[in-house]
C-alpha cells in the first residue's frame, strides 16, 4: 500500500470505503465502565483525527462511543463504526435484536461495518446445526435491510470463509475478514486466499504485543516494579529499524502492518499515544526493512484459536 496518509481509505468489495487506519474500544472497556468516562477517552481520539471505531457488544463500550460523537458535533457520516454481536445472539436466533440493540445503544440508524466476532468450532466445520450454518445467512438480511453498508468476519480461517463461499444461499461476499495478524504470525496464505477472493484483510491483536499499551499506573502490582512484557518491546530489530526514523517500536509495527496492505486499529487510552500512533505517515519502511521484519514470522498464534474455542 503506497502513498499512505491518515485520510487513506480502500474501497471494499461493495464500493464503501473504509480508512485504513483506526481505533479500537476493546482496551477503552476494559479500563472504564461509566459510559460518561469512555466518551471522554473515545473523544481524544477523534480529536487526534480518528474517524474509524471497532468495537463490539462485548468492549460494553457502545454507549460512550455514541455519547463521545454527539460531543464532538461532527456529523455521524463522516465517521466508520463497526460492530460484532455476541455469538449467543447469533445462537439463539437474536441476529435482528442484536442488531437493534446496537443501533440503539450507538444512537445511530445504521452501522458501517457489522461481522461475526468468532466462528465457533463447529459451524463451518461440520455444518451441524441450523443457527451455525445460517449465521451468515442471517446477517445478509440484516445488510440487505439497510442496517449494515458492509458486512465481515472476524477470526475466520480459509476453512471457515470457503464454508461461507461454498453455501448455496450466500449471496454477499464477506467484505473484510480479520485475524491476528503481528510479526510472529504474519498470515501471508490467510491474506493471499482474501485478496483473491476480493476480501479486505483487517489486523485484529491483543493489547500486549507491546509493554505501552496498558499504562502502569492502571495496576498497582506495577508500582512495585513488576513491568507487564510485550511480545515485541524488547525487539532490537524493531528498537533499531525505529532508531533509523525516530520512531518507536509501536510505531514501525504498525508501519509495518499497513505496508503490507492490511487494514490497522489502535489499542491505548493516552492522548499522547493516540497522536504519537497517527504519526506513522511521514516514513516508509525499505524493502529490505520489510523482509527483516516478515523473517520473523513463526507461525504463532497466541490467545484463543477459532478451531478450539467455543464462542
Amino acid at each position: 500500500m503506497n502513498n499512505l496518509n491518515f485520510n487513506t481509505k480502500i474501497k471494499l468489495n461493495n464500493g464503501v470505503e473504509m480508512p485504513v487506519l483506526g481505533y479500537s474500544t476493546e482496551l477503552v472497556g476494559a479500563i472504564a465502565f461509566d459510559p460518561i468516562t469512555q466518551s471522554e477517552i473515545i473523544l481524544d481520539a477523534i480529536e487526534a483525527g480518528y474517524r474509524r471505531f471497532e468495537t463490539a457488544e462485548i468492549h460494553r463500550v457502545q454507549r460512550g462511543l455514541a455519547h463521545a460523537i454527539k460531543l464532538s458535533k461532527i456529523p455521524r457520516e463522516e465517521f466508520f463504526i463497526s460492530s460484532k454481536p455476541q455469538i449467543g445472539d447469533i445462537r439463539d436466533y437474536r441476529n435482528y435484536y442484536a442488531v437493534e440493540e446496537i443501533l440503539a445503544q450507538l444512537e445511530t440508524d445504521y452501522l458501517d461495518l457489522y461481522s461475526i466476532h468468532w466462528p465457533h468450532p463447529k459451524v463451518y466445520l461440520e455444518n451441524l446445526q441450523d443457527w451455525q450454518r445460517k449465521a451468515w445467512v442471517r446477517l445478509q438480511n440484516i445488510y440487505e435491510e439497510g442496517k449494515a453498508r458492509a458486512i465481515g468476519l472476524c477470526n475466520f480461517q480459509i476453512h471457515h470463509i470457503q464454508k461461507i463461499l461454498d453455501d448455496p444461499e450466500t449471496k454477499v461476499i464477506p467484505a473484510v475478514n480479520q485475524d491476528q495478524f503481528h510479526p510472529l504470525y504474519s498470515r501471508q496464505k490467510l491474506q493471499d486466499y482474501c485478496t483473491e477472493k476480493g476480501i479486505a484483510f483487517g489486523a485484529i491483536n491483543e493489547e500486549d504485543l507491546t509493554v505501552k499499551a496498558i499504562p502502569p499506573h492502571y495496576y498497582a502490582f506495577e508500582h512495585a516494579g513488576y513491568k507487564k512484557p510485550g511480545l515485541y518491546d524488547r525487539s532490537t530489530l524493531l528498537e533499531n529499524i525505529g532508531k533509523q526514523y525516530d520512531k518507536t517500536i509501536e510505531q514501525v509495527l504498525l508501519r509495518w502492518t499497513l505496508q503490507h496492505g492490511v487494514l490497522a486499529s489502535i489499542k491505548t487510552i493516552e492522548q499522547d499515544e493516540m497522536v504519537q500512533l497517527s504519526n506513522v505517515f511521514d516514513f516508509e519502511l525499505t524493502n529490505e526493512e520489510m523482509s527483516r521484519i516478515d523473517a520473523l514470522n513463526l507461525d504463532y498464534r497466541y490467545g484463543y484459536d477459532p478451531d478450539h474455542i467455543d464462542f
